[in-house]
């Protein structure tokens, strides 16, 4: 919408664009106030590095479901945004035994997502810009199996398949771009970045002990077609990439000769998902 404004001057201004959520195409609105279950997969990609090395990964995709809800307000175009997400499923652990072979087992997993998240969305036509801010926690439950001895070479050690937790809060700006194909049909395009927060590990060869991991980048770029199919049904597919490391943590001992730390790591996350949401 344009309007035109006649100043002291007598200069003859032309406006464009306002962050009045009437003005905010309305094909965008109807696509961001939902309620929505996603069904997809999750390609896991973690690895941890120490000296050049490569001591241990997981790859794999596992299934995941997820929930969220989306509101963008009427009166004023600010955009609250809540969700949850979980997978679970087994990826391939590539790793080596003490004597060097190299070993692979099946890991379990259970990876748990929350996030929530809160913008402001400008207008301009069939175009939507949401700047904002969000806020997470990521948990991450490692199964390793039990069937061998497994060498750690970061900590020179060989501990039996057991259980590893990870978990860490994440803050982030975040910026969306939505554009109107038509009256039912919305492509976005998304990104974030920022840190993650408190992240720590505990396992099962140590209880009791915490590793407390440095702090590094997080980020997360993202794509999604929304689809109007009836009334208030929406219909929709997506695809996420996220991304974040962790510092090495400090030497802990274990023993009267043994010290014990946890390496460098990057995990890499590509989320697919198809969407029913009931739209408001």
């Amino acid at each position: 919408m344009c309007r035109r404004t006649l100043v002291a001057a007598g200069l003859l201004l032309a406006s464009c664009g306002t962050a009045w959520a009437g003005e905010v195409n309305t094909a965008i609105v109807n696509a961001d106030r939902y309620l929505s279950v996603q069904l997809g997969g999750m390609q896991q990609n973690y690895r941890e590095t120490y000296n050049g090395t490569v001591p241990d990964k997981e790859q794999g995709t596992i299934p995941s479901i997820g929930i969220e809800y989306s509101l963008l307000g009427l009166d004023r175009p600010f955009r609250f945004v809540l969700g949850l997400n979980y997978a679970s499923g087994d990826t391939h652990y590539i790793g080596s035994l003490q004597n060097g072979t190299p070993f692979n087992t099946v890991t379990g997993n259970h990876i748990l997502d929350a996030h929530i998240g809160l913008g402001y969305a400008f207008g301009f036509g069939s175009f939507a810009l949401i700047p904002g801010v969000e806020y997470g926690e990521h948990s991450w439950t490692r199964n390793i199996s039990h069937n061998a001895d497994i060498y750690y070479p970061a900590a020179n050690t060989v501990v039996a398949g057991g259980q590893e937790r990870y978990g860490n809060q994440y803050a982030a700006f975040t910026l969306d771009g939505q554009f109107a194909i038509n009256q039912v049909t919305v492509l976005s395009l998304s990104g974030a970045y920022g840190t993650t927060l408190n992240p720590t590990m505990t396992n099962s060869s140590h209880p009791g002990l915490t590793y407390y991991l440095g702090t590094k980048p997080w980020a997360r770029i993202g794509l999604k077609l929304d689809y109007a199919a009836y009334e208030n049904l929406h219909l929709g597919v997506g695809v996420s990439y996220t991304r974040f490391k962790y510092g090495m943590s400090g030497q802990y001992p274990v023993s009267s000769t043994l010290l014990t730390f946890e390496p460098n790591s990057e995990t890499q996350q590509t989320n697919f998902d198809l969407t029913l949401s009931y739209n408001f």
